[in-house]
């Protein structure tokens, strides 16, 4: 919504990803009401999560928040958050009023879902609503949503450099935003952000942690990849919600290892590449071990955990655990 054009009746904000959500109507406040307003004047904030009796929102508290004029701005905003409750008890009273709004009220509704189905979709089509969907992003959605945000503040960074980010942070966006923000104060005059600073800013002890773990399961050590395991998890409390991730990157960093060799390169030059300095030989018995065929299978067994995670059938902690086992076995 550019500053200049009208202020809409509605603007609904909805879907499952609450980072983005929090920037949407950050913006949109920005926007209608910019720094020389006072807020506190112009704005209304309720969470429907709460009962009326606690201070939740009712349909006539709003719609009177809603034609009150407006006193030294230009519209008067009500922000309904976690709204979908609200919406189911109050939606023909809703439909009214996006049919008829006052002409300085702004109604923001925060929600999980505004089906296109409904008859309060197509009012609010009708009324010149703003809809801002934000959904869950995946896979390549997450590596342009780390290059657009490294974009806005006039920085760049490789594909290669995002893909690592994400595989280290994870789905977050929320994270994903803060380390991109943190990345940028860390190289200062420079223009880009490499794979090194990555490493070297976001990861590295992660990094190291989940790579002793793979490491000792591909090679056979078992009891020492379960150790290390537990160990992370008591250390960490975020560590199964990025193991997945970090688990793949090194599937398919071990795969590339593979590329090399196919390629006709030396175990030395590829070991610097695999951050195994030094440790040729281990790095050349733990792929004769873990051949591509069975990586790529480790690699189809980490894509499912993921999904079995995400539908909560499956715990993170108790997958990993299977998946080292997996690794271990193929290595006696």
């Amino acid at each position: 919504m550019a500053k200049n054009t009208p202020a809409p009746p509605l603007i609904v904000i909805y879907g499952d990803e609450g980072h983005q959500k929090e920037t949407a109507l950050a913006n949109f406040l920005d926007t209608l009401l910019p720094p020389e307003v006072d807020r506190a004047l112009a704005l209304n904030s309720y969470d429907a999560s709460e009962k009326e009796n606690q201070g939740g929102p009712t349909i006539t508290a709003v719609l009177e928040d809603l034609t009150t004029l407006p006193f030294l701005a230009d519209c008067r905003v009500v922000v309904i958050r976690e709204a979908d409750t609200f919406i189911t008890a109050h939606r023909e009273r809703l439909e009214k009023y996006v049919a008829a709004p006052a002409p300085t009220g702004v109604l923001i509704l925060e929600c999980r879902g505004f089906p296109k189905t409904t008859r309060l979709y197509k009012a609010a089509l009708a009324a010149g609503a703003q809809l801002r969907e934000c959904k869950k992003l995946y896979g390549r959605a997450l590596v342009a949503y780390v290059l657009a945000e490294t974009r806005q503040r006039d920085k760049s960074i490789a594909p290669t450099a995002a893909s690592r980010l994400v595989d280290l942070v994870g789905q977050d966006t929320g994270m994903l935003a803060s380390e991109v923000e943190k990345l940028c104060l860390y190289i200062g005059e420079r223009s880009a952000i490499t794979d090194q600073d990555v490493s070297d800013l976001v990861g590295q002890s992660r990094e190291e942690k989940i790579f002793a773990v793979a490491d000792a399961a591909a090679a056979g050590r078992l009891p020492e990849a379960l150790r290390l395991w537990h160990q992370v998890l008591e250390t960490d409390p975020g560590a199964a919600f990025r193991a997945v991730g970090g688990l793949a990157y090194v599937v398919r960093r071990w795969l590339a290892a593979h590329r090399m060799l196919a390629a006709g390169e030396n175990i030395r030059a590829i070991a610097p590449k695999m951050m195994m300095w030094g440790r040729e030989r281990e790095l050349q018995t733990l792929l004769r071990h873990q051949p591509p065929p069975r990586l790529r299978q480790a690699l189809a067994a980490i894509a499912h955990l993921d999904s079995q995670a995400k539908s909560g059938a499956r715990s993170i902690e108790r997958g990993v655990e299977h998946l080292l086992v997996r690794l271990a076995a193929a290595a006696r």
